[in-house]
């Protein structure tokens, strides 16, 4: 179970997966992956036991019950229209969409705008429900994530897993913005005015992004929203009980996972460029300034990269495999082919020699007292993961038959790895042209195999066989024979992009889209700062207050004063906080931050722009006096301390104090 559970803290990198939409589906699909080796008889009884134990359970009433069943018929009868509309689409669809990016029959794939009117518990930490306060605090919270705090991803992968429900909040809201244009579309297309463009190829790329988060969770567009936030948010709670382990990597490990990272954003922007201009969206000018400018990226990277003194080999393969494969054709089928072969021998061969900064140790962690849905969600999860972990060897494996039926050398390559003793675990089998495949004998197909033999073979009555080397032979043919069938059997279907691959467009929208960002945020009107902290003063006492003109209205009424608006609010801005070094303004500041943003969200910030320890706990003393509470640990790492207990200490050592982590949290009202 450890091992099925494990895997699960890497899950934000995979895509494309299959959900299984009921309990036969599950155990089907869990099945042929015991069948085909993918897991192990551990992993198939655990997971069986699971999904059995829930299919069997009776704490849902039958009346809902019958709820969902209607939904999942009503659900089932939509994907399987969706399923031959696109089927419809590619079969019909080869127009210019240069001028429209989408064709009319593929606008409903969007979605239509409805308000999300439950959240799970945790995903908003502040307390206002309605649709679009959350719509806005979801863009401020992804901004941060996606924006402000990308280079954290690794280390707490939780927060993504939050982002990703937050980003169904913010895509709907995009529906509703762009209604309009939506609806222009359909009325113009295919004269489409050029803002109407610039809207639909926003929410096309946001869509394509949404659709590869919700598949990482084995789910689809089909899925309600409610499903998909339910499981953003498991996997986020479950993600926050791993200890996070912070590996110190010298300056040559820094630079080889810059360079790797960069060769990888290259590689991929690569494949959806050609991706776009295979379906005819962007124009051969857009094409070939894309083109340009990220074979640029990827050799830049790869020229560094060939440099390091313990990989240098490996990626010169890689770049005499670029240059031979990529970028000498015009070929844009052969070029997505090629980009698919290299992308997977660099993902395979770099798990092992990119040094990893964070560490997510969950080897301590016990789900048995999580529920039984808890335990199926996870268990589908981690098949859902299984069965894109074969996909994409398979795509991988396809690739690699293309290029050598089209007369280019792969195995060069793959042999030019190994050698150099890197180990490639996705390379099972090597190709030829096809028709030369055909006439193959044993010998030949046995040469071809790469992959690993069965270490012992047992009798039905547990007795172990022993094979001379003729059946060795044998059965290296016969697997190399069973992979090629298998490949040429099933109709491969092109993966999407990983979150990664699509964070900077969407980062890219949050901005223009007035999500959050700490720069406008910091150089904004003080007077908007102080409304918010009103209503929170508001809240907390009990009485109605909407901004600050209210505030001093009733601060007049309660200390029998006669102040103006204007100046409570400068006084306010520069008055000095209680007996503290800090200020009014700054502690207001603060308390705004983690109301808005979040305890480790807000202390990050605090971090990032260099403000006190004092500052920072007065903010957290009296965000607590107008009701709004915050996580001591998560700020403590928010400010780059490893616990609370750390911060005590780190202030105590530059204030003189003798605080405990008691006292502390008593002081901080906590």
């Amino acid at each position: 179970m450890k091992k099925i559970l494990v895997i699960t803290t890497l899950l934000f990198f995979y895509f494309k997966v299959l959900f299984a939409a009921s309990i036969t589906d599950e155990l089907t699909k869990l099945n042929n992956l015991y069948k085909e080796g993918a897991i192990t008889k551990e992993e198939f009884s655990k997971a069986k036991s699971i999904l059995l134990k829930t299919g069997t359970s009776k704490e849902k009433d039958q009346t809902k019950k019958d709820v969902n069943q209607n939904k999942k018929i009503k659900s089932e009868q939509k994907t399987k229209t969706k399923e031959e509309q696109i089927v419809v689409k590619k079969k019909e669809i080869n127009e210019d969409l240069t001028k429209s990016y989408m064709h009319i029959d593929e606008i409903r794939e969007l979605g239509s705008f409805e308000p999300i009117t439950d959240a799970p518990d945790g995903m908003f930490k502040t307390k206002g429900k309605s649709f679009s306060q959350r719509a806005k605090n979801a863009s401020s919270y992804m901004y941060l994530i996606f924006v402000q705090q990308k280079n954290l991803m690794e280390k707490n992968p939780e927060n993504l897993m939050k982002a990703m429900g937050h980003f169904e909040f913010f895509y709907m809201e995009q529906l509703r913005k762009k209604k309009k244009s939506i609806s222009k579309f359909k009325e113009k297309w295919p004269n489409i005015p050029s803002y109407v463009k610039k809207d639909i190829k926003s929410l096309y790329s946001l869509n394509q992004a949404r659709k590869s988060m919700r598949e990482s969770m084995g789910l689809t567009l089909e899925d309600e929203v409610v499903d998909a936030l339910d499981r953003y948010m498991l996997m986020h709670n479950f993600l926050s009980l791993a200890k996070k382990e912070t590996i110190k990597l010298n300056s040559q490990q820094k630079k080889i996972r810059k360079n790797s990272k960069k060769l990888n954003t290259g590689i991929s922007s690569l494949k959806k460029n050609i991706e776009l201009r295979k379906d005819q969206r962007i124009t051969e000018k857009e094409f070939n300034k894309s083109l340009e400018k990220n074979i640029k990226i990827s050799k830049q990277a790869l020229n560094q990269l060939t440099k390091d003194e313990i990989n240098g080999k490996f990626y010169n393969t890689v770049k005499k495999a670029f240059e031979d494969t990529f970028e000498n054709n015009n070929d844009l089928e052969l070029s997505l082919d090629s980009l698919n072969f290299i992308n997977a021998i660099v993902k395979d061969v770099e798990k092992e020699i990119i040094p990893k900064k964070y560490i997510q140790n969950m080897k301590d962690i016990s789900v048995d007292e999580m529920s039984e849905a808890d335990q199926k969600t996870l268990a589908s999860v981690s098949i859902s993961m299984k069965i894109h972990k074969k996909e994409k060897k398979d795509l991988f494996h396809n690739s690699m038959l293309n290029l050598s039926n089209k007369g280019v050398n792969v195995n060069q390559y793959i042999d030019e790895i190994q050698k150099n003793d890197f180990n490639l675990k996705s390379v099972t089998m090597t190709f030829d042209d096809f028709d030369n495949m055909k006439n193959w004998a044993s010998k030949d197909w046995a040469k071809s195999w790469k992959g690993e033999l069965p270490s012992e073979v047992k009798d039905i009555d547990g007795n172990i066989i022993e094979f001379t080397d003729e059946n060795i032979e044998d059965l290296k043919a016969q697997l190399a024979i069973n992979t090629f069938n298998e490949m040429i059997k099933i109709d491969q279907t092109e993966l999407q992009g990983s979150i990664n691959d699509n964070i900077k467009e969407i980062a890219q929208e949050i901005q223009s889209s007035g999500g959050f960002n700490i720069d406008d945020y910091l150089n904004q009107d003080f007077t908007i700062t102080l409304n918010n902290y009103s209503k929170l003063v508001g809240d907390s006492v009990g009485i109605e207050i909407n901004d600050f003109k209210d505030l001093t209205r009733y601060a007049n009424e309660l200390y029998g004063s006669d102040i103006k608006v204007e100046d409570y609010a400068s006084q306010w801005q520069t008055a000095q906080y209680m007996d503290s070094t800090s200020n009014w303004g700054d502690v207001t500041i603060g308390v705004d931050l983690i109301d808005q943003v979040g305890s480790f969200d807000a202390a990050s910030i605090a971090k990032s722009i260099g403000t006190d320890l004092q500052t920072v706990a007065d903010s957290i003393s009296q965000a607590a006096t107008v009701g709004v509470s915050t996580d001591l640990e998560a700020a403590a790492k928010g400010l780059g301390y490893s616990s609370f207990a750390d911060a005590v200490d780190a202030y105590n050592k530059q204030y003189g104090t003798n605080y405990t982590v008691d006292s502390a949290k008593e002081a901080l009202g906590q």
